[in-house]
């Protein structure tokens, strides 16, 4: 299984006893003054931790918190806001506490024991309450302003670490949003950056560093800070596998949808936040995204916007539904061939829209060698004559595509210098997810080279990661599935098996119904296999589940083709297999009308025979058929450009001559559903209009309650439909009153 052509890990959290350790030795040494000492001298692990925590304010801090020294001032800023955070007011910092949260409230104490136990702020004096000595220290001054023994006092602090440690370790994102806010005014008043314009140069700065570590959020933080809504929304696609394991990304992005947008970057903003609910499996978000940046393209009239967008849904729809992909790349072409992109390539204006473009060509073209078409070449090497403007994530793309063609078209050493050129480009962009997805499709071309430790090796590398980092879920699916195959033609059965089941599950969780299809596929052909060496009935029993579960895919997604094979597998299976591969290239007419062609050739077969007349004359009728059906739908195909782009004046003498022909040999209940689809399209859909006509042919007439039961609408909504048929020729009405009935012209 090929992946179509297009990170860094989760941050591992500390143990729950390692972090709390570390944390009590934090808030002594701060009491102690020696938290310099602590990030010195404490072990590693200890210090890794103390990373983690302060990560947000070195974030903030940029480089002026680079260093030991920034590292301590960091660690002092991150317990102050923490211990702060405690106060029941919600407040910040230490002041105005008023005298009855001292003396009187409970709740406040564990705050309070933790602030001034740890030294952050004094016990505040009340000579009324309790008089302390000079060097009463900050428990017994607590135990007697609350007239408490030591365990009482001791509980307090207790219970006020463990909610710091809790504050701390799993912080909510308003509260990592909150301690960021703190920290950059911190910073801002270290580094006296009073000005805002000042600041967003600083900000600026501070970015330009983030990206090239690369460090995502500290990234995306200080892009925001600077009012750089076009470098944020570039970073939160570039990094999206990386933000996509947390919330903080949408909580900045919600900040910047906040920000007086233009309409382009709206949807651009939509765009990486559907990016990111991919990452997350999250499927019914992802569309929502799309579909609203959608809106906004096409409430601002911009086709350009357009063209990117009805690309992405293309994707987002290719594992789901071929065709509706297929249909979302063609309006991307369109829309972006309207923005006039492709008129002048170099034109700097154009650039963003030029890569959109040839990612369109390139998937419409990788639709085509998945359908073994062989047109795909047309439409690649249209994108081919557009590499010079090319940059490097489109030309990895494009390779991409040349190599699942050449693959197709049994090149195999072709295949694999486009992919390694293609894994080369992605390494050099620093772009993990396109790589992983190479490493998948070089699984696959090893496979078919029957180089197996290497197909292995690729597999196992897309599989390691996505134990301990976001993968999106089509590559590893398609990864299981070419492991599965690579034990296939081992003929390791039980491996593959287990790898095909793995896929099916991954596919099945994330709704992709393509590969779910295919997984099923090759789990029937397995257990078939298997069923061969063994002789186990319940081997042949799963085949044949998973069989029908194929078909059942296949006949929604609209593929006689694959149907058809399926059908026949078992058949197929059991007996020796040639070495030949069942994925290569087909003729044009083969590739845009399967079904079809796939009835001419059994029924063509069938001539040849020496069988009664009878029979013959069954196959010339059935060969009439198919290529009735083709024409069709051409004929349809034609209709529609012709609707789309508004070329109906130069194409009525064509489209007369060839509604005459089809008049000629279409039968009555033909032209009938013809003329119904023409007159009738926006009152009933495909299926009511068939069954009303159903109907009618069947009973001769029909009444408005019976109307208004077969097509699912209430009476008064029926009589009116039922008015409108009348009026436009479709139906003639007889009778008055309760025996008013609607009957078909005697034309038909």
């Amino acid at each position: 299984m090929t992946n179509p052509p297009s990170s860094p890990a989760a941050p591992r959290q500390p143990s729950g006893a390692l972090a709390d350790a570390v944390l009590g030795a934090a808030l002594a040494a701060h009491r102690d003054g020696t938290l310099g000492e602590l990030l010195r001298r404490r072990p590693r692990a200890t210090r890794w931790v103390v990373r983690r925590l302060l990560q947000p304010v070195l974030d903030c801090g940029g480089d002026a918190l680079r260093g030991v020294q920034g590292e301590v001032l960091a660690l002092q800023w991150l317990l102050a806001w923490a211990v702060a955070q405690l106060r029941p007011d919600g407040q910040p910092g230490f002041d105005a506490i008023e005298r009855e949260a001292w003396l009187e409230r409970t709740s406040w104490r564990p705050m309070l024991a933790v602030m001034c136990h740890h030294g952050f702020a004094p016990v505040r004096a009340f000579p009324d309450r309790f008089r302390a000595r000079p060097d009463e220290s900050p428990a017994d001054h607590l135990c007697g302003l609350w007239s408490v023994g030591p365990s009482t006092y001791y509980r307090y602090l207790d219970k006020g670490r463990r909610q710091l440690a809790e504050l701390l370790l799993a912080p909510t994102c308003e509260r990592l949003l909150s301690l960021r806010d703190a920290m950059q005014g911190r910073a801002w008043a270290l580094l006296g950056l009073d000005d805002p314009v000042a600041r967003r140069e600083w900000h600026r700065a501070q970015a330009g560093r983030a990206l090239v570590e690369p460090a995502p959020v500290a990234a995306l933080w200080h892009l925001l800070q600077a009012g750089d809504a076009a470098g944020f929304l570039q970073a939160l696609q570039r990094f999206r596998v990386a933000l996509g394991h947390g919330t903080l990304a949408d909580a900045l992005a919600e900040r910047l949808a906040a920000l007086p947008l233009a309409a382009r970057q709206r949807a651009e903003l939509c765009l990486a936040q559907a990016a990111l609910a991919r990452i997350r499996g999250q499927e019914e978000r992802e569309r929502l995204a799309y579909e609203q940046a959608q809106r906004i393209a096409s409430a601002a009239d911009d086709p350009l916007m357009l063209g990117v967008v009805c690309g992405e849904l293309g994707k987002f729809f290719e594992p789901r539904d071929v065709e509706r992909a297929f249909a979302c790349y063609q309006d991307s072409a369109e829309f972006l061939r309207r923005a006039g992109v492709a008129d002048d390539p170099g034109q700097a204006a154009h650039r963003e829209g030029l890569q959109a473009y040839v990612s369109t060509l390139v998937r419409l073209g990788w639709l085509h060698v998945l359908r073994n078409d062989a047109r795909s070449k047309a439409v690649l090497e249209r994108a081919d004559a557009l590499r010079a403007a090319l940059d490097d994530g489109a030309l990895a793309q494009l390779e991409q595509a040349w190599g699942e063609y050449r693959r197709r078209d049994g090149d195999l050493r072709a295949a694999l210098e486009h992919k390694h050129r293609a894994l080369n480009l992605y390494e050099r962009l620093g772009d993990t997810q396109a790589v992983v997805k190479t490493w998948c499709n070089l699984a696959l071309l090893y496979g078919d080279a029957k180089d197996y430790a290497r197909a292995i090796d690729y597999s196992q590398r897309v599989l390691t990661l996505a134990e301990r980092s976001p993968v999106e879920p089509e590559t590893v699916a398609s990864t299981h599935l070419n492991l599965g195959g690579t034990w296939f033609w081992q003929e390791r059965w039980d491996e593959a098996i287990e790898q095909y089941g793995a896929g099916l599950a991954k596919a099945e969780a994330a709704r992709l119904h393509v590969l779910a299809g295919r997984a099923h596929y090759n789990l029937a052909e397995a257990f078939y296999k298997r069923f061969q060496r063994h002789g186990r009935d319940d081997d042949e029993r799963r085949g044949d589940v998973h069989a029908a579960a194929a078909q059942l895919v296949w006949a929604r997604e609209g593929d006689p083709g694959a149907v058809a094979a399926t059908r026949g597998l078992k058949a197929e299976i059991l007996g020796p297999r040639e070495g030949g591969h069942v994925d290569r290239l087909l003729p044009g007419e083969w590739a845009a009308h399967l079904g079809e062609m796939v009835e001419v050739e059994r029924e063509r077969a069938r001539l040849a025979l020496p069988l009664p007349p009878e029979q013959h004359v069954r196959a010339h009728l059935a060969i009439a058929r198919a290529y009735l059906a083709i024409a069709a739908q051409e004929r349809e195909a034609a209709l529609a450009l012709v609707e789309r782009h508004g070329l109906g004046g130069g194409f009525v003498a064509e489209l007369d001559a060839l509604r005459a022909t089809f008049d000629r040999t279409l039968t009555r209940e033909q032209r009938l559903a013809a003329r119904w689809r023409e007159h009738a399209a926006a009152l009933l859909d495909d299926t009511r209009r068939a069954a009303l006509l159903d109907r009618l042919l069947d009973a001769g007439f029909v009444g408005k309650s019976a109307y208004a039961e077969l097509c699912g609408v209430s009476l008064a909504t029926a009589s009116k439909h039922l008015g409108l048929l009348t009026q436009r020729g479709l139906l003639e009405q007889t009778g008055k009153g309760p025996s008013t009935r609607y009957l078909l012209p005697d034309a038909g």
